[in-house]
């Protein structure tokens, strides 16, 4: 039986150096980024969230939080990992978060830059992330919690909420081949990830208890969609082949 993977959360402040430099071989092996950019970034995010089996890393996202209105925001950073463990990560970590915030909304924003980290979330998600399939535009209520983000992170740059986007400064976006009913929807929006663009993922764990279930139940949908991914990936590109528009 395999080993179960493990999450461990840590200060970046508080990362020895024997860490440090885990994480920069792993983000070499995978994402080919320079130790100058990883440094960088363990002044400007708080926590590192990492998934370990056998002791072996497989995986670390940089998050950094705040709370605003008694309510809980999380911001998922840089993430760095072995084929698809992020998704084991986030699940576990999310699990956590949950657990420590009965009780209370969960704001979760995320600025991506890779279309199958995009495609893998929208199939974990659907419609409880914004953007929608079809909705070009957030309701104003998203867009002001985004707006939230943007005034607390300034790593966060030039955000055009009306389009849910943002620009890096440092790109880490590596071409890949997608799939086109993929790429039609995101260019139907003017959405380019090679010129700089992110799209700004947001998604809320509601307070109250039974629109809370219903966002677990969605969770457990998605988790099971992902495990059928044969079929999971049809139903996902007829889902953004019906959401493709005109004119924008």
């Amino acid at each position: 039986m395999a080993q179960a993977f493990n999450m461990e959360r840590f200060f970046t402040k508080d990362l020895l150096i024997e860490q440090k430099e885990e994480m920069i071989s792993l983000s070499k092996r995978v994402c080919k980024v320079k130790e100058e950019y990883l440094l960088s970034r363990f002044v400007i995010y708080e926590q590192v969230i990492c998934l370990r089996r056998r002791q072996n890393l497989f995986g670390f996202q940089l998050i950094q939080t705040f709370e605003q209105n008694d309510e809980k925001f999380i911001y998922f950073g840089p993430l760095f990992s072995r084929m698809s463990c992020f998704r084991d990560l986030f699940l576990t970590y999310l699990q956590v978060i949950m657990e420590e915030n009965q009780g209370r909304k969960i704001h979760l924003l995320a600025e991506i830059e890779n279309p199958e980290v995009l495609f893998l979330f929208k199939a974990l998600f659907e419609d409880y992330a914004y953007p929608k399939f079809h909705d070009v535009q957030a309701p104003e209520e998203i867009k002001d919690n985004v707006r939230i983000y943007h005034k607390k992170l300034s790593h966060i740059h030039n955000l055009d909420v009306d389009r849910m986007i943002t620009y890096s400064k440092e790109s880490l976006y590596q071409y890949r081949p997608t799939h086109s009913t993929l790429e039609k929807w995101l260019h139907s929006r003017k959405i380019d990830f090679s010129h700089g663009m992110n799209i700004v993922l947001y998604s809320y764990v509601p307070a109250e208890q039974n629109p809370r279930d219903e966002f677990k139940l969605q969770l457990k949908q998605g988790i099971k969609r992902m495990a059928n991914w044969k079929e999971g990936k049809k139903e996902m590109l007829n889902f953004f082949e019906g959401g493709i528009v005109n004119g924008v």
